[in-house]
């Protein structure tokens, strides 16, 4: 079930690739050939979308795009998007699958003995290389008298599930903007200790070994 849950996180990444190769590829054939491929109405991003965010009407729209363009599972009224947490980044005109939303559906998918949440962590870079699937290790600062200054250990495999939007600047960590909430699997018995730290600090993020 664990590796199961990562390859279909790991798909979510691709998506947006081979959308945007089809897309590329779709616009030569037209305009060498002068013919308009079969369309669908689907939804589209209506403006560049970061991973994250909460879905307004104003985000989306519903456009014809050709068949071979629209992927397994792309909505097709806004109603059903409205609302929800974007895993991933979207361009703008891109069709919108339901693999892309964090929906109670996908939260779900988790396999067993885990639990999705958001941490906010500190965006230290290791992030951009955190995309959905990725095994990472999370990492508290050391109690402020421990003589040690080792980092407390978290939780030592959780999974990617996406990314969230900077913290606001008024927010609780607002003393340090280089933050960035993302979504991880936790293991169900390191949950307690995520949320406890996670109520106090950021914390870092290493990447485990594929």
């Amino acid at each position: 079930m664990f590796q199961r849950f990562r390859g279909i996180l790991w798909r979510i990444r691709h998506i947006l690739i081979a959308l945007t190769a089809i897309a590329c590829l779709l616009a030569v054939v037209q305009a060498a050939s002068g013919l308009a491929p079969p369309t669908r109405q689907v939804v589209v991003s209506s403006q560049q979308l970061a991973a994250g965010s909460a879905l307004k009407e104003a985000d989306l729209r519903v456009a014809d795009v050709p068949i071979d363009m629209v992927p397994d599972g792309a909505l097709t009224s806004i109603d059903h998007a409205a609302g929800e947490i974007l895993v991933s980044g979207l361009p703008k005109g891109m069709p919108l699958p339901d693999s892309l939303l964090l929906t109670s559906e996908f939260l779900d998918s988790a396999p067993e003995g885990y639990a999705v949440m958001p941490v906010t962590i500190v965006a230290d870079g290791t992030e951009d290389l955190a995309t959905p699937g990725t095994s990472v290790a999370l990492y508290a600062p050391p109690p402020e008298f421990d003589e040690s200054a080792e980092a407390v250990i978290v939780a030592e495999h959780a999974i990617v599930v996406g990314h969230g939007k900077l913290p606001d600047s008024d927010g609780f960590l607002s003393d340090s903007e280089n933050t960035r909430t993302i979504f991880l699997a936790i293991p169900q018995d390191a949950v307690n200790l995520v949320l406890g730290y996670g109520t106090r600090t950021a914390m870092r993020i290493v990447l485990n070994a594929a």
